[in-house]
């Protein structure tokens, strides 16, 4: 089964597409490989407001192996172990036998095979940008996992990365205005990786830190950050610690004559005049870090962020106590605690209502994060839940309508995806064979029987119904 990271990479070069429509035609349209001008003898055309691109052309500048089957009208192309096909008339391609949705199906123009420009995104794992002003796609071939994913140029977006640095948070928001304010680092040992993430993003400076709590999980990498970007200011809870990891903090945000404030409740952080940041928390001093955690709210039009550090019950109890329904209602929570059971309470879910969580956490942590109770709540209230320990970096983008959800790998839980018995939730995966149309539950005697090389894996009902297979009649999952 083909690996999900590129499908998000795909839906990114959608959303590219989209922006081409009504603003080109085909002959405006010009295409560069890693910096090089591609010419074609059948030039891009829209169709249905989407961009079709020569796919022979372009799979050999980058190196694939392109055949063509005249019986089947299916095009196949061959790089590096990845196949991927596709056939003239369907709006179902293929990457290592792993179906791949298209809006619109591949055609024949004057002789050539052209495809979705997010196909050829997709494809191979480029990166597709589009410069309304010049009227140009550029491709680049393969950016790697440590790189943010990029959008096509739009003023108003606010993008939210939830950065996969092990156990730890470390949160990036860049603005519509071009301001950037990173919420936690990480822990110590995710230093460089963190730096050189945001280098990948662009960034050159950071108007605005926040020090959720001085745990080193969350400000380990700070140090890194400090070191290597001019800060503006760092916002932080005000609660101390005795770590040698805090002294360090403290220290070089002297030794740099950093602005340094403490966080109150209420206050409002005023970076872009389209997004208003209200600091919920601390209202008052708690016992200890977690529930002293700055929590912030993220309103950006119409879409709402919450990003809670490692704000437990106690803490959460105290905010709905303070706040009103309409100020906790967000429709992406950084979920408390790396999904602790200690954290997420019922009553607080329910009022924050989001429709989309995000936990961050490290593999195999000692902590057992994330706990299955947490993962239950959400998935019950029809949240869908994405893992940086399984999802890589997440990417979150806001037109302050909605909100697009972009990852390095794999989809998110959901309730299509999981079964809950006693309270424990668990993964349910499904088989299919590309000799048949049918999908089974894997213990299902047919599914048994499938040859592995012909096996098709699915993390959903609804995405086995959409490569167009059915259920089994026997398992009937």
């Amino acid at each position: 089964m083909f690996s999900l990271k590129k499908i998000f990479i795909l839906l990114l070069v959608l959303v590219l597409a989209l922006s081409l429509c009504g603003t080109a035609t085909a002959s405006d349209i010009s295409v560069k490989l890693n910096g090089s001008q591609l010419s074609f003898d059948v030039p891009p055309t829209l169709d249905n407001g989407r961009t079709l691109v020569p796919l022979r052309a372009i799979f050999e500048a980058i190196g694939a192996d392109v055949k063509w089957d005249g019986d089947t009208q299916t095009v196949t192309a061959t790089k590096d172990g990845t196949v991927v096909a596709l056939t003239i008339g369907s709006k179902t391609a293929y990457k290592n036998n792993g179906p791949v949705e298209l809006d619109v199906p591949g055609k024949i123009i004057n002789q050539r095979t052209l495809v979705p420009l997010r196909f050829v995104g997709e494809a191979f794992g480029s990166n597709v940008v589009w410069d309304g002003n010049t009227r140009t796609i550029t491709i680049t071939s393969g950016s790697g996992s440590g790189s943010p994913p990029s959008d096509p140029p739009t003023k108003s977006k606010m993008k939210a990365h939830f950065i996969d640095v092990g156990q730890g948070d470390a949160i990036l928001i860049q603005f519509p205005n071009g301001k950037s304010m990173l919420v936690d680092g990480g822990p110590r040992t995710a230093g460089e990786k963190l730096v050189s993430y945001l280098k990948k993003a662009g960034i050159t400076s950071i108007d605005i830190v926040v020090a959720t709590h001085p745990h080193e999980d969350h400000i380990g990498g700070l140090l890194n950050v400090l070191n290597n970007f001019p800060v503006n200011k760092v916002i932080d809870s005000g609660y101390p610690h005795t770590s040698k990891t805090y002294e360090d903090y403290l220290s070089l945000i002297d030794q740099k004559d950093i602005s340094f404030e403490i966080a109150h409740a209420f206050n409002s952080i005023n970076i872009d005049p389209g997004v208003k940041i209200t600091i919920l928390h601390p209202g008052t001093t708690m016992a200890d870090s977690n529930n002293n955690s700055i929590v912030l709210k993220l309103q950006h039009n119409q879409v709402g962020f919450l990003l809670t550090g490692d704000a437990e019950a106690e803490a959460e109890k105290y905010l709905m106590e303070r706040t009103d329904a309409t100020t906790l209602k967000s429709d992406i929570l950084k979920v408390g605690h790396h999904g602790s059971r200690t954290s997420t309470s019922d009553a607080f879910l329910k009022k924050v209502s989001p429709s989309t969580s995000i936990i961050m956490l490290g593999e195999d942590n000692s902590y057992g994060h994330p706990h299955s109770e947490t993962i239950t709540k959400l998935v019950k209230i029809g949240s869908e839940v994405y893992q940086t320990n399984v999802n890589g970096h997440i990417v979150v983008f806001s037109d302050g309508n909605k909100v697009n959800v972009f990852t390095v790998s794999d989809k998110p839980i959901s309730s299509d995806s999981v079964v809950i018995e006693g309270g424990e939730v668990t993964l349910q995966r499904y088989v299919g064979s590309i000799k048949s149309d049918k999908y089974h539950y894997p213990s299902c005697r047919y599914a048994q029987s499938i040859n592995p090389e012909n096996e098709t894996w699915f993390n959903s009902k609804s995405d086995a119904q959409t490569a167009g297979y059915v259920p089994c009649g026997v398992c009937k999952p």
